[in-house]
C-alpha cells in the first residue's frame, strides 16, 4: 500500500551530504591502507560509503543490504589493480608526468568500476541478468589484461626492477561492458566514480610528492594524506550522484523477510570461505584479477537475501582485517590467534544477522575498524604508525558519528526496519525499489 509521500533528505544542505560521505570515505581509506590493504581492504570504505549512501536516501534495511554488500564488493574490485610502484616513479621528475598519468586512469578505473556496481543495486537487475552482467565483466576484463595488461603494451609501474602485472585496462573495459548493459542509475555513479577517482587519485599522488619535498623528514606520512584525499573525493562524487535520487512514497507493511540465524551464519561460512581459499588459489594460479572473480560469487551470494548481503559485506570485510593484525605479529601463537579470530568474526556474524538498522551497522564498522586499528598501531609488533594518523581516524569517526546521528533523525529510523521507503530518481532514469 502506497502512503504519504516523504520528505526528501535532500532537503538538508549539500554541503552535508558531502561532508558526511567524504569523511566516512576518506577514514575507510585511511583504514584500508593501515589495517587492510589489496582488495579485501578495499571493501572497508566500500562497505562504508554503501552504508552511507543507503543512509542518505532512507533505503529500507534490504535496499541498504543490497547496496552495502555491492559497494563492498565493487570497490574491493579496483584493488586488484597494482599502484606501489606508480607512487615510486612519481618521486622522479622525468617520471612524475607518466606516473600521475597513471594514478588518473587508475583512480578513475577504480571510481568507475565501483560506481557501476553500486548502480546495480540501487536498480537491481534480474538474477539472470545479474548473472550474465558478472560473465561479461569477467570475460571482457580477461581479455583487455591478456592483450593490453600483460603484454605491458601501456605501463605505469617500474617495467625493468621486478615489473608488476598490472589489470587496469581489464578492469576499464569490463567496467564498460557493465554500464552499456544497464540504465541510468549504473552509467551515473559510474560516471561521477570515474570523474571523483580521476581527480582524487593524482591529486592525492601529486599531493605526497610534494609534501615530501616540503616537509622533509618532519613529517613522512605523506602516503596516509594521498590516501585519505582519494577517498574524500571519491565520497564526494557518490554523494553528488546520490543527490538526485530521492524517495518518492513509504511503503505501509512491507518488512524485509527474516532469514534464520543457520542460513545466515552459513551463507558468512561460504562467504570467508571464498575469501580464505578461493582468492589465494586464484593468486597461486597467476590469475591477476583473483578478487574480481571471487567478488562475482560474493555479489551472486549476496542476493540471496538481506541478512546474506549483512554477511557479505560486513563479516568478510571485518575478518579480513582480524587475519590482518595478526598477519603482523607472526610470533603469536597460531592456534590462539585463530581461535581469538574465529570467535571475533563469529561475535560480528551474529551482531549482523541480529541487526538490521544501516545506522547502528554503519556505527559499528566505523568503530570496530578504528578499534583495530588503534590495536594495531599500539601492540607491540613491527607496524606502529604515526600518533597523528590515529588522531585523524578517531577524529574522523567523531564526524561521521555525528553525521548519523543527524541524518538517522531525519530519516526517523530508529529500529532495525529503517524507513521503509521505495526510491525514484529524476525523469527518464531507473526506479529503486527492495
Amino acid at each position: 500500500m502506497i502512503g504519504q509521500l516523504m520528505k526528501p533528505l535532500s532537503s538538508a544542505p549539500p554541503l552535508h551530504w558531502i561532508l558526511f560521505a567524504a569523511a566516512a570515505m576518506s577514514l575507510g581509506w585511511g583504514l584500508r591502507g593501515f589495517i587492510g590493504g589489496g582488495p579485501l581492504g578495499a571493501m572497508i570504505p566500500g562497505s562504508m560509503i554503501g552504508l552511507v549512501v543507503a543512509l542518505l536516501l532512507r533505503l529500507d534495511t534490504a535496499a541498504a543490504a543490497r547496496l552495502m554488500a555491492f559497494a563492498a564488493v565493487g570497490i574491493g574490485f579496483g584493488g586488484d589493480m597494482t599502484y606501489g610502484q606508480t607512487v615510486g616513479l612519481s618521486f622522479h621528475p622525468e617520471t612524475f608526468h607518466w606516473a600521475i598519468l597513471g594514478f588518473t586512469i587508475k583512480g578513475g578505473i577504480w571510481g568507475m568500476l565501483g560506481g557501476a556496481v553500486m548502480g546495480l543495486a540501487l536498480a537491481p537487475p534480474s538474477g539472470r541478468k545479474l548473472l550474465w552482467t558478472l560473465v561479461a565483466l569477467l570475460g571482457i576484463t580477461w581479455l583487455g589484461w591478456k592483450f593490453i595488461n600483460d603484454p605491458k603494451l601501456i605501463y605505469f609501474s617500474n617495467p625493468i626492477d621486478k615489473p608488476r602485472p598490472e589489470i587496469w585496462a581489464g578492469l576499464a573495459l569490463g567496467t564498460l561492458a557493465v554500464i552499456a548493459l544497464h540504465g541510468a542509475h549504473v552509467r551515473r555513479f559510474a560516471l561521477f566514480g570515474l570523474i571523483g577517482g580521476a581527480i582524487g587519485f593524482p591529486l592525492g599522488a601529486s599531493f605526497q610528492v610534494w609534501g615530501h619535498a616540503a616537509t622533509g623528514p618532519a613529517f613522512t606520512d605523506w602516503w596516509k594524506v594521498m590516501e585519505f584525499t582519494f577517498g574524500a573525493l571519491l565520497g564526494v562524487a557518490f554523494a553528488w550522484a546520490a543527490w538526485s535520487v530521492e524517495p518518492v512514497a513509504s511503503r505501509e507493511g512491507q518488512h524485509e523477510a527474516d532469514t534464520g540465524l543457520l542460513p545466515s551464519l552459513t551463507a558468512a561460512a561460504l562467504a570467508l570461505t571464498i575469501m580464505l581459499y578461493l582468492i589465494p588459489y586464484f593468486e597461486r594460479i597467476h590469475l591477476r584479477f583473483s578478487f574480481t572473480v571471487a567478488g562475482a560469487l560474493l555479489l551472486l551470494l549476496a542476493t540471496r537475501s538481506a541478512a546474506v548481503a549483512r554477511e557479505v559485506g560486513l563479516t568478510v570485510t571485518c575478518c579480513a582485517f582480524f587475519i590482518d593484525l595478526y598477519e603482523d605479529r607472526p610470533w603469536t601463537d597460531y592456534w590462539l590467534a585463530v581461535s581469538l579470530i574465529a570467535v571475533a568474526t563469529l561475535a560480528v556474524a551474529w551482531f549482523v544477522h541480529r541487526t538490521r538498522c544501516t545506522a547502528a551497522l554503519l556505527l559499528f564498522i566505523t568503530w570496530t575498524a578504528v578499534a583495530d586499528s588503534l590495536l594495531k598501531s599500539y601492540l607491540p609488533g613491527p607496524r606502529v604508525s604515526a600518533d597523528s594518523v590515529q588522531v585523524a581516524f578517531v577524529a574522523l569517526a567523531v564526524v561521521c558519528t555525528l553525521y548519523v546521528r543527524r541524518f538517522s533523525r531525519a530519516s526517523g529510523e530508529n529500529s532495525g526496519e529503517g524507513s521503509g521507503a521505495g526510491l525514484a530518481s529524476g525523469a527518464g532514469s531507473d526506479t529503486i525499489t527492495a
